[in-house]
């Protein structure tokens, strides 16, 4: 007896028709409109396939008739060359559409798509990745996204293929004998019942194990990846990731289990029918038809292929319906990423013009879910110009409130002024591209020093010249000159095996070098010293000071020592300025910072 789904299976499965064609219209758009040539070239392969069809039954058809009424072997063999000529030319270039256009043309658009989607996906707010449910559903709609609109348009083109070739053979047995059509039309129902039936099982088997999959590919991604090697080497993790790895697996090897014995039955009846009833039962009816005298040999041979072959093409044009209704739940999560509006990330605000004030009134902020404030009524002014640090205890909001500069979220309460204007005017790109920002958690990308640097391509004799100076600054380009490649030299041996793995601190100081290549009028460093010696974490941030006389520096600093030369520090906690001051107007008030900056200097006088 076959198992029932769950409530919340069903009702997820259960697509109306008109949404079933929305969905599948929607994908199928982009196939029009990144590959039109595809499409044209793709109704003249579907002639020639329907043309085909014909062919291969009137050569039989004509073979026996030709032997069967005593007509001579040269007549025979003519018959035999044409319509095999034909049928070679017509093989000819179905072979060129299936082997070579098709293939290129996939290429094409998985390329374009992706492309699309490495832009859409830069426009997904931040908030949106705090939330579990949300990053299913995304990662479900990401998951082979590349290949759905062609998977669509391949079910469209078929069907037109097989309708086209169904109607032609169909006309052929329905003059010959239209029982045949009954027989098979009963045969292809039942099949199209059994079809759909083990779809919306296997859908609901990729939507209750995506979760399990998805931690299965977070554990690969550790285990694989080097920046875990170390920890993988010398800690129980390894063990404990391991055994979360088996949980998952059994996990998803029920699901699977339960949906195979489900299967069972409907993938039964469906071969069963397919046998007893189109196969059996159309030579048992043609046999009777012959064995009575109502049809001759030639008719039956004839007969019998038109019939199988229309019984092909028919059934997957009937099929169509389930396909695109199984691609229709497979691509909502999708087409729900193509239809994402942004709440905060906007593309038609105003553009930044030059820097002048920065001006952020009483904001209020807390996370999403959380029942209490990151950032509680602070204000703050910075000009152009200035050299603030923004320090204070870990879990502060000190990186939040870089965040919420940068407009990866929005403020509950207050407002934060650019020039005078809301932040929340501006477009995004224009917004953060006025930011120079090294963040804490900072990336060094599979790319070449160069654009690791520049973050893009460099492409001119000035940018090779920013690069060097950049690495000058930072103390990299004595070892840098020592590559082979200098500059060139891909980062990381990930993908070059010739390829150069910098330290920690030597990674930081990359990271560093991309403020001193930007043409930004804000720098913003988020503890990127971190991982530098004190002395080494000073004389960088005093570099960048001396290097940036026209520039706007925020620091973010967990080391007091290293910003006593800002012109003002803000000392946050829990979420508001608790102190601000210079240096020594700090230290005079004998408070907070003076408690944290005397505690510290005792701290490292003892390391040393």
């Amino acid at each position: 007896m076959m198992g029932r789904r769950p409530p919340r299976e069903d009702k997820r499965n259960r697509i109306k028709f008109g949404d079933i064609l929305k969905i599948n219209f929607k994908v199928l758009g982009f196939v029009f409109r990144f590959c039109p040539i595809y499409i044209i070239i793709t109704f003249i392969y579907i002639a020639v396939s329907t043309f085909e069809a014909l062919v291969e039954v009137d050569i039989i058809k004509d073979a026996i008739e030709i032997v069967t009424t005593g007509n001579d072997l040269d007549l025979l063999f003519k018959s035999l060359i044409i319509h095999m000529i034909i049928i070679l030319v017509c093989y000819i270039l179905i072979a060129f559409y299936e082997r070579y256009v098709r293939i290129k043309y996939m290429q094409i658009y998985r390329k374009k798509i992706q492309e699309y989607l490495y832009h859409k996906v830069k426009m997904v707010d931040m908030e949106s990745y705090d939330d579990p449910d949300f990053f299913d559903k995304f990662t479900r709609g990401l998951n082979d996204a590349a290949m759905r609109g062609i998977r669509v348009f391949e079910t469209f083109s078929n069907f037109t293929a097989s309708i086209a070739t169904a109607i032609a053979l169909g006309t052929y047995v329905v003059i010959g004998d239209p029982w045949l059509i009954v027989i098979i039309a009963t045969s292809a129902i039942i099949n199209l019942l059994v079809v759909n039936r083990s779809n919306k099982i296997w859908h609901g088997v990729w939507h209750d194990a995506h979760k399990d999959r998805r931690y299965y590919w977070y554990v690969n991604r550790i285990f694989y990846g080097q920046a875990y090697a170390a920890e993988i080497k010398t800690t129980p993790i390894r063990k404990l990731l391991i055994n979360k790895y088996k949980e998952k697996c059994d996990n998803i090897e029920k699901i699977y289990d339960k949906a195979n014995k489900e299967v069972i039955l409907p993938h039964t009846i469906g071969t069963l029918s397919g046998y007893l009833i189109e196969q059996a039962g159309s030579y048992l009816y043609l046999g009777y038809r012959l064995f009575i005298e109502a049809i001759s040999i030639s008719q039956f041979t004839t007969m019998a292929n038109a019939t199988f072959k229309f019984s092909k093409n028919f059934l997957r044009a009937i099929n169509v319906y389930t396909e695109l209704r199984d691609s229709s739940m497979y691509n909502q999560d999708f087409v729900w990423i193509l239809d994402y509006k942004p709440k905060v990330e906007r593309k038609d605000g105003i553009k930044v013009e030059e820097f002048h004030e920065l001006d952020i009134k009483n904001i209020s902020f807390s996370y999403p879910k959380n029942d209490y404030n990151s950032i509680d009524n602070l204000s703050m002014t910075i000009k152009k110009g200035d050299k603030i640090a923004i320090v204070g205890d870990n879990g502060g909001g000190k990186t939040t409130l870089t965040k919420l500069l940068l407009r990866f979220y929005e403020p509950k309460t207050g407002q934060i002024l650019y020039n005078g204007i809301d932040i929340g005017e501006y477009d995004g790109k224009s917004l953060r591209d006025n930011y120079s920002i090294i963040f804490q958690d900072f990336q060094i990308y599979a790319v070449s020093i160069a654009e690791n640097v520049l973050l893009r391509r460099c492409t001119s004799e000035d940018d090779v010249k920013v690069v060097w100076d950049s690495l000058e600054k930072v103390g990299l380009s004595d070892y840098v000159r020592t590559l082979d490649k200098g500059i060139y030299t891909q980062v990381t041996k990930e993908f070059d095996k010739n390829g150069v793995s910098f330290s920690g601190g030597e990674r930081q100081r990359l990271a560093i070098a991309r403020v001193f290549a930007s043409n930004a009028d804000i720098y913003i460093l988020d503890e990127p010293t971190a991982a530098l010696d004190p002395l080494a974490e000073e004389r960088i941030n005093k570099l960048i000071i001396k290097n940036a006389t026209n520039k706007t520096i925020i620091i973010i600093a967990h080391r007091l020592s290293t910003v006593v030369d800002m012109d003002k520090i803000y000392l946050i906690r829990d979420g508001s300025i608790k102190e601000s001051g210079s240096h020594e107007e700090l230290l005079k008030l004998n408070g907070i910072y003076n408690e944290m900056f005397t505690t510290q200097k005792k701290l490292y006088q003892k390391e040393e």
